[in-house]
């Protein structure tokens, strides 16, 4: 059995999703949501949703899918208490430590890993288990047979449709550099949809980072084959004819009904960049969308002639009143329109033959909202019987008047008024079948008591999944006492080299490494291997021919904490496991990992909160994406890399970008400032790549503030003082 899962950004869009045929919907609450500007649900609106899935056997999916601060334990535990209560079916997480502290407060809680997780391999889903959860969310860039062996291991969720991250899901840190808005935390403000150019190259320039949409479309089976359960559709902030449209034509796939499958409705709805399937079936020409970063739309013909601000197309397409178009030219934007009053009128420098798309089609819009689907019978069995309570009873509930019926002396009630009064459905999706058990021709009954039973039935049918939760206790963190601390200073580089207490090896090629130089390097200080985030079944390969001529391993994604398990190795636990809070540092306090990182992301009393013992980057080249793909179009031949390639913003900020490879290319996208975080008490980690050692030495041996500011002109505190929200 599969399911299509669809995004419910609202209750608009849920009951569209619903009426449509989606198996099971996915919505974020007023708090811990990755999509923070959906409109997202109180609870008020949660329990209507949850009841009215419920009705169609659709099941709810709460996404508290965000990194969580000390401060936000109980608001965290008690919204989830609140929204289990009223029967939602699984709840998505993103910090998978948190998986095993859930199950303690709600022990039969059904927990659904986040893409934000990363799972990409084998040793994540077993990671996943190990931690309660019962389903994972694949990463996007996760390989075809990378999918099959997690999906032997744990149940799988897919991307089908929607948009696209550009950076490894979890790992980007692009918005909560330039304006202290984390994606981590849901409210990533999609700086890579900005444009850029290749510094050096003007050539070379546009949306360069923005990727287009992912529509898997028949390649929707090959998932299933591999044995994916759950296909997702992207999209909690798109419209209404969005979700309908999607659904439809994954369901027409899946259905088998070729006659009826075509993309025309949701190109309609939403088409950024004409579609790709996505790194799963491998990186494809169209795969980044730098000609348009938005919705694009279906095309419609081109522009035969214009007069004044009007224009006429070569089209056997026919428009409705308010209907909206985008005039390209080669790709590009270059001016939009609408139709009004029988006429297309635009702005813009447009020309004859021009293309033009439709972004906004009222008839989908409307045929979208007349959408319903059909009630949900009911049988209630009515008891009228004088000298009786009377009842109405239904699907073994029963609810009852007060008082006994009276004999009427002048307005007796008929079966006709019980009918016309049982048939008032307000907002619910009831269809009455009416049987009488008994019925007495002389009774009195008023109607305020006959609408107050009718509204009491009809509230406790369509509420009855709500389950009754006790009173949580709250969680109170394990503080911290007397922790011993060690001030130790750890260089992330790709140079191998003696002048640090730690060195995190990061190859700019796993396949090519100087082992007499690691060995003479490794006498005088711990040398760890650097294991990115994104790794590959593929990569594994390689990888576990090297991980034993290191001390131990640096681990920037939850999947490297098992690995280490099966290899008996030592860990350091990377930036990039965004460790967040006390509970995730004593969780691997207690696996016996000694070196931890915490989050770049937190501010300097946040840390002091956690530990002082703890781990924190505090200087140098800071990674703000993670990118799987390669951002040249994988034109090997003609690479346009180079050790010092930049890309610029509008304001004229230049981000390195740096390569590595394991079994293929990877990029590292690096922030247009260098970090220096000043720093009292905990171990400090330096990033630098392709620097001189010789400035690096000096600035590692210096702790004078002032000196680093000396040394590193462009640089930036980063979020330690402020935090990110």
């Amino acid at each position: 059995m599969v399911e299509i899962l669809a995004p419910a950004g609202n209750l608009k869009n849920l009951i569209t999703a619903v009426n449509v045929g989606a198996d099971a919907v996915y919505l974020g609450l007023s708090n811990f949501s990755a999509r923070k500007s959906s409109d997202n649900f109180n609870l008020e609106e949660l329990k209507y949703a949850i009841n009215y899935a419920k009705l169609y056997g659709v099941k709810v999916y709460i996404a508290v899918n965000t990194l969580i601060k000390d401060s936000e334990f109980n608001e965290l535990l008690s919204l989830v208490n609140s929204a289990y209560s009223l029967g939602a079916d699984a709840f998505i997480l993103q910090d998978i430590l948190l998986g095993k502290l859930l199950k303690e407060y709600f022990p039969n809680i059904c927990l659904h890993l986040s893409t934000q997780a990363g799972v990409c391999n084998e040793y994540g889903a077993k990671m996943a288990l190990e931690y309660g959860f019962s389903r994972v969310i694949l990463a996007r860039e996760t390989k075809l047979n990378d999918i099959k062996k997690i999906s032997s291991i744990i149940e799988t969720e897919a991307f089908i449709q929607g948009a696209l991250c550009s950076s490894f899901s979890g790992h980007c840190y692009f918005s909560s550099f330039i304006g202290g808005l984390s994606g981590n935390r849901g409210y990533c403000k999609q700086p890579c949809r900005k444009k850029y150019v290749l510094d050096g190259n003007d050539n070379f320039n546009g949306y360069l980072l923005s990727l287009s949409d992912l529509c898997v479309g028949e390649d929707i089976k090959t998932l299933k084959d591999l044995g994916v359960t759950s296909f997702k559709i992207e999209g909690r902030m798109r419209s209404s004819e969005y979700v309908a449209s999607a659904i439809t034509y994954y369901r027409n796939i899946l259905d088998n009904k070729s006659d009826k499958v075509d993309l025309v409705n949701l190109k309609k709805a939403y088409n950024r960049g004409d579609y790709t399937k996505g790194l799963a079936f491998s990186q494809e020409e169209n795969f980044i969308s730098r000609k348009i970063q938005n919705h694009k739309g279906y095309f419609v013909g081109k522009i035969k002639n214009i007069n004044k601000d009007v224009i006429k197309l070569q089209t056997n397409v026919t428009f409705t009143d308010g209907d909206s178009f985008k005039v390209l030219r080669n790709g590009y934007e270059i001016g939009n329109a609408i139709y009004k009053n029988g006429v297309i009128k635009f702005k813009g420098n447009v020309k004859v033959n021009d293309d033009v798309y439709i972004t906004k089609d009222i008839k989908l819009i409307t045929d979208t909202e007349n959408i319903k689907r059909d009630k949900v019978d009911i049988n209630i069995k009515v008891n009228v019987k004088l000298n009786e309570k009377l009842s109405l009873c239904c699907n073994g509930i029963s609810v009852y008047s007060k008082e006994e019926l009276t004999e009427s002396k002048t307005c007796p009630l008929t079966k006709e008024e019980v009918i016309k009064n049982l048939n008032k459905i307000d907002t619910y999706p009831f269809k009455p079948n009416i049987e009488f058990i008994n019925f007495d021709n002389n009774v009195f009954i008023a109607k305020s008591i006959l609408n107050g039973l009718r509204v009491e039935l009809y509230n406790k049918l369509f509420n009855k999944n709500d389950i009754i939760c006790d009173n949580i206790e709250k969680y109170t963190n394990n503080s911290i006492c007397n922790e011993s601390v060690k001030p130790s200073k750890t260089l992330i580089t790709n140079t191998l080299t003696d002048i640090c207490d730690n060195l995190i090896y990061f190859p700019s090629d796993y396949n090519n490494i100087d082992f007499n130089k690691l060995n003479e390097v490794s006498k005088k200080c711990k040398v760890y291997l650097y294991l990115p985030a994104y790794i590959t079944g593929d990569d594994l390969l390689i990888i576990d021919k090297l991980v034993d001529k290191f001390y131990g391993v640096y681990v920037d994604g939850y999947w490297g904490l098992n690995y280490v398990k099966h290899k008996n190795l030592k860990v350091f636990v990377g930036v990039g496991m965004n460790i967040f809070n006390t509970y995730d540092y004593h969780s691997l306090k207690n696996l016996e990992i000694e070196e931890i990182s915490l989050s770049k992301e937190l501010k300097e009393s946040d840390i002091l909160s956690i530990s002082k013992n703890a781990h924190i980057l505090t200087c140098g080249e800071n990674n703000i994406m993670n990118l799987a793909y390669c951002p040249f179009d994988k034109k090997c031949s003609n690479c346009l890399y180079k050790k010092s390639t930049y890309i610029k913003d509008e304001n004229g900020r230049k981000f390195r970008l740096l390569r590595y490879k394991i079994s293929e290319c990877r990029f590292m996208v690096l922030n247009c400032a260098k970090l220096l975080a000043k720093n009292k008490y905990n171990n400090e980690i330096f990033a630098f790549f392709d620097e001189n050692l010789n400035d690096i030495k000096q600035i590692i041996d210096n702790s004078d503030i002032e000196f680093r500011k000396e040394k590193v002109k462009n640089y930036t505190y980063g979020n330690y003082i402020k935090g990110v929200l």
